[in-house]
């Protein structure tokens, strides 16, 4: 699969029109446009309500059973985090 990312601001009419140059290694056929918005875009949404609908998210992700594998993971997570100690403020931003 290939992808390109194209960065864009939807105008207030919401009409977008686009042509897109695509690099040359980009095959030729049948493809998608998806245009993903960010929740900044949303004009319609008060704080209130953004923050409902991310803890109602976060309600969903923690009542949704782990895998075994998952479960393995978490087990294996804090004596991973003893032998290999880290900080993030410690990483450089570069």
């Amino acid at each position: 699969m290939h992808a390109h990312k194209l960065k864009v601001t939807i105008p207030k009419d919401h009409r977008l029109k686009l042509a897109v140059d695509l690099p040359a290694d980009f095959p030729p056929g049948p493809a998608e446009v998806i245009v993903l918005g960010t929740a900044a875009q949303s004009g319609n949404e008060t704080d209130a309500e953004r923050l409902q609908q991310q803890l109602a998210v976060l309600d969903e992700i923690r009542s949704t059973a782990l895998t075994p594998e998952e479960e393995e993971v978490l087990d294996g997570f804090e004596s991973f985090r003893r032998e290999h100690p880290f900080r993030l403020a410690s990483l450089d931003e570069d």
